[in-house]
């Protein structure tokens, strides 16, 4: 009976030793399951001349495991309605809901889920934020179900793009202020660098190259489109 309950004990505990383990990532950082986290992270790719922009979002999420499996489904609902993307590691596949089976992930090895959301707006037309929810399982173990949500857009939901005005306009090759009292005037691209901070007064031009920018005029804070 002894040597019994030695051998069951040894073998529940290779059994536990052997449950698979599924891990998301974003970059470098780990994502705790049933989590909620923000990529606000946009990249202006192209401008046509009809006045559209492309964007692109794309969290860099992979995912990982503790030992090998060959039979792991992910799948991406995106519960906003947008159409995203996903690859996983083979061919590429787009809609309101993708699903990736028998994907192939090894021990310690981050394998990207080439997950992305692309679309194509009006100049002036605000980002929608895409709120995905992405679960993994191996299909062989009904308990290694991990899951969580991410929430990709604009990052300032309060900077919203603000129609021409006369005291801070684009015009050919940058933009053109006016400000009747001293105040601080900051330009940023759309991924956070900044291009220009200053205190200004009076009339003043500042050379832009073509893009669109987010801009602090004093009180005000927006968008500015430069052609």
């Amino acid at each position: 009976m002894k040597k019994f309950l030695l051998l069951l004990a040894g073998v529940s505990a290779y059994m536990s030793a052997d449950a698979i383990e599924l891990t998301f990532w974003m970059g470098n950082q780990q994502i705790t399951p049933d989590q909620t986290v923000k990529f606000t992270d946009i990249d202006i790719v192209n401008y046509d001349e009809d006045g559209y922009k492309e964007v692109k979002m794309d969290p860099k999420l992979s995912i990982s495991s503790n030992i090998f499996s060959s039979d792991v489904k992910i799948t991406a609902t995106c519960t906003s309605g947008q159409s995203i993307q996903m690859c996983a590691g083979g061919l590429c596949r787009g809609g309101v809901t993708v699903t990736k089976e028998g994907v192939t992930v090894r021990p310690n090895q981050k394998l990207d889920l080439g997950f992305d959301y692309a679309g194509e707006f009006d100049l002036d037309e605000t980002i929608p934020t895409v709120v995905t929810v992405i679960e993994a399982e191996d299909v062989q173990e009904s308990d290694s179900k991990v899951q969580f949500i991410i929430e990709m857009g604009e990052a300032g939901a309060s900077v919203s793009t603000i129609e021409v005005n006369d005291d801070f306009k684009a015009v050919e090759g940058g933009v053109a202020y006016s400000a009747d009292n001293d105040c601080t005037l900051t330009i940023t691209t759309m991924s956070g660098v900044n291009v220009y901070t200053a205190n200004v007064s009076g009339e003043g031009f500042i050379s832009l190259d073509k893009g669109l920018y987010v801009y602090t005029f004093g009180s005000r804070s927006g968008k500015i489109y430069i052609k």
